[in-house]
């Protein structure tokens, strides 16, 4: 509802209300207004400059970025190697576990096909007695 209100305007409507309203009171408007006008047009250039600067600037920032060295690692920082974080979710958790039954289930199945190999060898060559 408010932004529906009516605002009266500021300018007289009618001639007699122009007749009524006075130079002398309207003696210090415009020097608010060159006041003003000199703020926004300072404003504006001020922006403008700052426009056309802006690639520059921008590259600056970018070559600081750049040139930026990295703090000299101590030898106690290089000798230990970071631990990973060992907080996992429970459902990657359990896929870290059936992965790694999987692969124990694989390397026994492969363990018995070499020793079974090697019993077959064995039996048919008569390398060991």
């Amino acid at each position: 509802m408010a932004a529906n209100k009516r605002v009266r305007s500021r300018r007289p409507k009618s001639g007699r209300d122009l007749a009524l309203h006075t130079p002398a009171q309207t003696a210090g408007k415009p020097r608010a207004q060159l006041s003003r006008s000199r703020d926004i047009q300072s404003e504006i250039h001020r922006l403008e400059c700052f426009i056309a600067d802006a690639p520059r600037i921008s590259r600056q920032q970018k070559l600081a970025r750049l040139n930026y060295v990295p703090p000299h690692e101590t030898e106690a920082s290089a000798r230990k190697p970071r631990r990973p974080i060992r907080h996992l979710p429970l459902q990657q958790q359990w896929a870290v576990r059936r992965r790694r039954l999987r692969l124990v289930a694989e390397l026994g199945i492969v363990g018995l096909a070499i020793a079974g190999l090697a019993g077959w060898l064995n039996h048919s060559l008569h390398l060991f007695p």
